[in-house]
């Protein structure tokens, strides 16, 4: 049997990179601050809230998969909430620990998803999809964590 390819279509392929521009764009406005057309403010702020959606958004995806019958007990409702509540938290926090508690919770998530996978409990290659996809969403958060303490100490 062939294994299916990470981005298996045109439309999953296309949402993925979608859904990474946001971090992109983050991440490209914080090498060239001048280059934005936001409030740097408005800019962190919309950093993370995009983080703290998207971190429940897979928390939801975790439920879908479990209301049809796979990936776990009922202990998978509580763990898939986890990550809307700790995404909310971030809204709160100063942006570099913000964008460090979500580079956590992103890669708890993927880890998660990822061990499903192994184990069977979610689609094997939506368990690939979202391993790619992780280590790309948590680069960029530490792209961006990383300049902005290059920055404050100059």
């Amino acid at each position: 049997m062939s294994q299916v390819p990470v981005f298996w279509s045109r439309t999953i392929t296309f949402a993925a990179i979608a859904g990474l521009i946001p971090f992109a764009g983050a991440l490209i406005l914080t090498l060239f601050p001048d280059a934005a057309l936001l409030d740097p403010v408005v800019l962190e702020r919309a950093t993370i809230g995009y983080g703290a959606l998207i971190l429940g958004f897979l928390g939801g995806v975790r439920w879908g998969i479990r209301m049809q019958g796979g990936a776990g007990s009922d202990l998978t409702y509580l763990v898939g909430i986890a990550g809307a509540i700790v995404g909310f938290f971030t809204l709160l926090m100063p942006y570099v620990l913000a964008l460090a508690v979500l580079t956590v919770g992103f890669g708890a998530q993927g880890a998660w998803d990822v061990w499903g996978g192994f184990r069977g409990t979610v689609p094997k290659p939506y368990a690939r999809l979202r391993s790619t996809l992780t280590w790309l969403v948590c680069i960029l958060l530490i792209a961006i964590i990383a300049i902005k303490g290059i920055q404050a100490a100059l």
